[in-house]
């Protein structure tokens, strides 16, 4: 792609930065990544703020549930919203939501008054809000960007997920703990949720590109639910590829993710930073998959290869230093005690 300078002379764009020649763009980018910054924060912070209450995994568990919940209720919701109200309008009360329910906890935390319910409800609100952010999100970009741009904004935002949320927002989170305390790292993930809203505020208020449905609103926004779900019925390869990440998911990567913080720091002697750094490396490999990914040719059969690296990824590795194998199994949950309340 060449683009044409003042004095006419013609110089390389490389397509993946030609988004950011949008003003409007790059401040929706800066807002995202703020975003995503706090959501990095939140997985450690959340994980180690469970602990410091005296919670284990089955607490850990409940608290992660009830995020997933709020996001399982709300996301066809927000699809079908982010259509019919102006998308800036949703993300600033989505941010404002985020940064209320985590300040609070962390205004909590810092002051000795949190208990894990408290940590829960915040959870809840934090998954519903996520619920409403990524349908209007998306919905928002082909009114800010033109089409053949579409696609180099979505790797944008491939690269910017594992980077940030997945690295930088960890490895944040665990210096901050580890100098200070999960509920400092509370207050850090709502001060960039305000932040985050206050790059949004900048932005205009582009209209609606959907036509208003016939009919009452709920009615017809009920009425697009349900064909959407036709529609992945009638998809044969999307139905199949739901199903089967819905699997994985639930069976493999959802136990990882409640088990991982205490096998960091029960079979390594890890705290926050080691858990953090274990979720930058995993950041860091999905921006290098990314990246490699897109240097590549498209495979003819594309899902059957994304399925089969994704299955690949989840194999477990045995290893002969595990605590299975030379019977030291750890603790019992109930006897997981946080650092900070150890004896010498």
């Amino acid at each position: 792609m060449t683009e044409t300078t003042r004095d006419g002379r013609s110089r390389l764009s490389p397509r993946a930065l030609r988004p950011f020649r949008v003003p409007h763009y790059r401040r929706l980018v800066a807002a995202l990544t703020l975003s995503l910054f706090g959501s990095g924060v939140w997985v450690v912070a959340l994980v180690w703020q469970v602990i410091e209450l005296g919670g284990g995994p089955t607490e850990l568990s409940a608290v992660a549930t009830a995020n997933a919940a709020g996001m399982l209720v709300t996301v066809l919701l927000g699809g079908a919203l982010a259509d019919r109200i102006p998308q800036k309008r949703i993300l600033l009360a989505v941010e404002a939501g985020k940064a209320l329910a985590i300040g609070t906890a962390g205004v909590l935390a810092v002051t000795g008054s949190l208990e894990i319910w408290h940590l829960a409800a915040a959870s809840l609100v934090y998954g519903v809000s996520e619920g409403f952010f990524y349908p209007a999100y998306s919905a928002w970009l082909p009114a800010l960007l033109p089409a053949d741009d579409l696609l180099a904004a979505n790797g944008v935002e491939g690269v910017l997920r594992p980077t940030v949320m997945q690295a930088a927002g960890p490895a944040a989170a665990g210096g901050i703990i580890a100098a200070w305390s999960p509920g400092l790292a509370l207050l850090v993930i709502a001060a960039a949720q305000i932040c985050a809203a206050a790059v949004l505020g900048t932005m205009p208020r582009t209209p609606v590109r959907g036509e208003p449905a016939p009919g009452h609103p709920m009615t017809a926004m009920l009425r697009d639910i349900g064909e959407g779900f036709r529609y992945m019925v009638r998809t044969r390869w999307l139905l199949v590829t739901l199903l089967y990440a819905t699997l994985l998911i639930l069976v493999i990567m959802g136990p990882i993710e409640v088990l991982l913080p205490f096998a960091v720091r029960d079979q390594t002697g890890g705290g926050a930073g080691a858990f953090a750094l274990v979720l930058a490396l995993f950041g860091v490999g999905g921006a290098l998959g990314s990246i490699l990914v897109a240097s590549l040719r498209l495979p003819r059969r594309y899902l059957t290869v994304m399925n089969l690296l994704w299955g690949l990824g989840c194999i477990p590795w045995p290893s002969s230093a595990s605590p299975v194998s030379s019977g030291s199994w750890p603790r019992s949950c109930s006897s997981w005690d946080s650092p900070s309340r150890r004896g010498p």
